[in-house]
């Protein structure tokens, strides 16, 4: 199914007449939109158009049917006439359409008027029988795979898998028929079991028949008990972490925090006061002589020169004794040498200012070359941790000014508490309640073994000449072929379906080596996780993108093995994904999702970033405007003017 126009009158949010068209060739439809803007109703108008009041978007409301369409009426219109129409095809190239048509007026007694067309022409027969055609297409239980909230996904990711989702897994395996045909065995087993009333044989049977249908009764009840308690759970932790969000936004994490942010102001003065003290030291050695640096260079070359000086002194001097030893006329040269020496030196001599040792001459050049330069380092270090220390205590002052009113506080304060506690009364309920599921799931287990073999030793010595006897035992062989066909059927299945959630779980997941595997449980349908070394993890060690990754591999796997193509809608499909598992769903999944994806979003889930990425395999893409002055919405070509 592809659908290839989407017309809204009057409903929700769209005032009059609201058109989608879509004929782009890429397979992503971009719908973008504040909230508050019509997403969501967007994704319900689909649902309503196909399904009517056998849409899961209307079952799970409260509401009267009548009264779901009544508040999905735009009153901006005075006719108070809504519709929704949608025009489809088959695939993605067929010519060959289907427009459903669904209208209704407050205006009069309520009335739902459908009428259905192909290639633009009514057709009494699809109009007739509508319900039939488009469950046959897409049966409304799998609907769920195709036409989803993102925020619901963060919910579900947290429960191991969802009573929810475990129906519509049944509905893809077909395995909900076969319950439903076990059930109408029942019925007729039960009807002939009254008429032979007396025969104690089968009074036993239908005693342990009965026993046995209690206990699955019970078991059944006891995993809607522990869904319940789940979804509780998961509500009661939401609305703790609001309340957590509450208190800090209101100074709470002062209060709490308020004796150690006192001790790191003190640590932090104290610090302080050591960088002042240490700079002090510094300006009291080595690192003011950086101020008359070009002094201290002229004193070295000063000093150098003079010890060059008493060198060539010292030298001429030992010549001098030396040549008093000779006194032949041949060593006259050296003697008019040596005057030379000591008449250039006379002339070249400067006057002495410093007298530096030799050690004292080493001094000042390590002095020059090391110590001045390290004490200022030092002191630029020192300042850099006296400004950071400077700025801790503002901040911890600022904090600590923060007005904050104690009543409040206390009050939300003692709510978290209260719900903390509620929380963990609840998760020792669910405890509870999935030890008792284990007794029961036992009990359950060893009735219907008893009846499996009760009814095969009864049946046995059952007089097939009569009817009824015959009838009754080919009912009980027909039951037990069809409870072995679905234990059959549902592990094949289920196994099949592991292994394409394990691939679509590996095309998404950015640590890949995480899990390598998923397998399902074919009797209870719960999903376990195991790495490369056949070692199961344990949910708790997913991350919750992780998490919410593998409820839309399950919701991926289950539309492949549908063998159906079908458009998937999805709505707010990023929430609090991280980026690299956002950028995974964007490159990944949603062009291969469907041969139409339908994106609804903010401009915040998928924005300009995400936005190029998406971009080559969009085709079609609106932004829902929202008109301050008739307060409607109004559909725009083009996803916030940014491909423009």
């Amino acid at each position: 199914m592809i659908i290839k126009r989407l017309k809204l009158y009057n409903f929700g949010i769209y005032a009059y007449l609201n058109m989608f068209v879509f004929k782009g060739a890429a397979p992503v439809v971009l719908i973008g939109g504040m909230n508050g803007r019509g997403k969501t109703t967007f994704l319900e108008a689909v649902l309503l158009g196909l399904y009517g009041s056998n849409s899961f978007a209307f079952q799970e409301t409260k509401f009267k049917y009548k009264d779901y369409l009544a508040s999905y009426t735009n009153k901006t219109d005075a006719s108070q006439m809504a519709y929704i129409e949608i025009e489809f095809s088959m695939e993605k190239y067929d010519s060959e359409t289907y427009t459903i048509h669904r209208e209704w007026s407050k205006k009069t007694k309520f009335q739902e008027h459908v009428w259905v067309k192909k290639n633009g022409e009514d057709n009494a027969f699809l109009t007739e029988n509508w319900a039939m055609f488009i469950e046959n297409i897409l049966p409304s239980a799998l609907s769920k795979f195709f036409f989803f909230d993102g925020e619901k996904i963060a919910a579900l990711a947290e429960n191991n898998t969802s009573e929810q989702i475990k129906e519509s897994i049944k509905a893809m395996l077909g395995v909900s028929i076969l319950d439903t045909l076990d059930n109408d065995l029942n019925k007729i087993i039960s009807k002939i079991s009254k008429s032979k009333k007396g025969n104690s044989e089968l009074d036993r049977l239908e005693t342990l028949k009965n026993e046995k249908e209690k206990a699955i009764a019970d078991l059944q009840e006891a995993d809607s008990k522990i869904a319940d308690k789940n979804a509780a759970i998961i509500k009661l932790k939401a609305k703790l972490e609001n309340k957590k969000n509450d208190y800090t936004l209101k100074g709470g994490d002062i209060v709490s925090q308020k004796h150690d942010l006192i001790f790191k102001r003190a640590e932090s003065i104290s610090a302080l006061n050591l960088c002042n003290e240490s700079l002090a030291e510094l300006a009291s050695s080595e690192m003011p002589l950086k101020m008359v640096s070009f002094l201290l260079n002229d004193i070295e070359v000063q000093s150098e020169q003079e010890f060059e000086q008493k060198k060539y002194e010292i030298t001429l001097e030992k010549i001098k004794e030396l040549q008093s030893s000779f006194s032949d006329k041949e060593h006259t040269d050296i003697s008019s040498f040596i005057s030379f020496v000591q008449n250039k030196l006379a002339t070249e001599k400067k006057d002495t200012l410093y007298n530096l040792s030799n050690g004292s001459l080493f001094k000042l050049h390590d002095l020059i070359k090391n110590r001045i330069d390290a004490s200022i380092d030092k002191a630029k270090n020192i300042t850099k941790e006296r400004e950071k220390h400077k700025n801790s205590i503002n901040e911890i002052d600022n904090y600590l000014s923060v007005d904050i009113d104690d009543e409040v506080l206390n009050k939300l304060f003692k709510e978290i508490k209260t719900l903390e506690n509620t929380i963990s009364e609840e998760e020792i309920s669910l405890k509870f309640l999935e030890e008792q599921r284990k007794t029961l799931n036992g009990i359950a287990t060893k009735a219907e073994s008893e009846f499996s073999k009760a009814a095969e030793e009864i049946l046995s010595s059952i007089e097939t000449d009569e009817e009824e006897g015959r009838s009754l035992k080919y009912l009980y062989m027909a039951q037990k072929i069809f409870a072995e066909y679905q234990k059959k059927l549902q592990a094949r299945k289920t196994e099949i379906l592991a292994k394409e959630m394990t691939n679509c779980f590996t095309q998404l997941a950015n640590k890949k080596s995480l899990v390598s595997k998923i397998t399902m449980d074919p009797v209870s349908l719960d999903l376990h996780y195991f790495d490369s070394s056949e070692n199961e993890i344990i949910k708790k060690r997913l991350s919750s993108g992780e998490k919410q990754l593998m409820v839309i591999s399950l919701l991926w796997a289950l539309a492949l093995c549908s063998k159906k193509k079908l458009p998937v809608i999805i709505d707010t499909p990023l929430s609090r994904l991280d980026s690299a598992h956002r950028g995974s769903l964007i490159k990944t999944y949603f062009p291969n999702a469907s041969d139409q994806t339908i994106i609804l979003s903010t401009d915040t889930e998928v924005d300009k970033r995400y936005y190029k990425m998406m971009r080559p395999f969009i085709g079609d893409e609106y932004t829902l405007e929202y008109n301050d002055t008739s307060k409607r919405t109004v559909v725009r070509r083009g996803y916030f003017g940014w491909g423009e």
